[in-house]
């Protein structure tokens, strides 16, 4: 009998543990309206209403992680990261900005293996972001800022991933600013603190305080 309540008991654990770790900590999304919405302060962007973005960057950055690394446990970074692109380009199924999410990972992966390492990445991100032409300056301020401390990126795989797809998705913009105003504004989700034109945003603390509102920060 105390076997079979024990199984009992292990089956439901094993059906409730999943429900549970797909629930959006409900300060995420705040976190992530917020600063989103602060990235898309000025544009015509900021009109648009929030649809189903939160949710569909929820499944999008955990399906991502199960791809690239086999578990759900996401960060911070990697669900604002979807979340945004939900909100800038789509993310209808399994397409984000028209390509399939996996074929976003294989070119991530390949880039990663042609740079070496994650510290080579990284250096050659950086490299490539002070070497824009950015009528707004922020983009050599932020590879000067960023280069100071590459372990914040480097020493993480998860961080690492993200940061081969931001450069990706830049490089895929059309101009110099553009490219430049793509990545800073992505990589502000990893590295925490940047600039995104004149303003420095600090989004270290966003969704640390449990049941607190969300506010951003000001850099030096």
């Amino acid at each position: 009998m105390a076997c079979l309540v024990l199984a009992l008991f292990l089956a439901l654990v094993a059906l409730v543990a999943p429900v549970a770790h797909a629930q959006i900590p409900p300060e995420w999304q705040a976190a992530a309206q917020v600063v989103i919405g602060n990235f898309e302060r000025g544009m015509p962007q900021a009109q648009k209403p929030w649809s189903d973005e939160l949710r569909e960057g929820w499944r999008l950055a955990r399906a991502w992680r199960r791809h690239n690394n086999g578990n759900v446990e996401i960060i911070l970074a990697e669900y604002l990261t979807f979340t945004l692109l939900c909100r800038d380009v789509g993310c209808s199924g399994d397409i984000v900005g028209g390509k399939p999410y996996t074929e976003l990972a294989g070119e991530m992966k390949a880039l990663r293996a042609r740079q070496g390492d994650s510290y080579a990445l990284v250096k050659a991100v950086h490299a490539w972001l002070a070497g824009l032409a950015d009528p707004t300056g922020a983009a050599a301020k932020n590879a000067a800022m960023w280069s100071k401390d590459p372990d914040a990126v480097a020493a993480d795989v998860e961080k690492a991933d993200l940061y081969a797809l931001y450069w990706i998705l830049a490089r895929g913009r059309p101009t110099s600013a553009e490219q430049a105003a793509t990545f800073s504004r992505f990589a502000l989700l990893v590295q925490q603190r940047g600039r995104i034109g004149d303003r420095c945003l600090d989004i270290s603390r966003i969704a640390t305080v449990v049941g607190a509102p969300p506010e951003i920060g000001s850099c030096k």
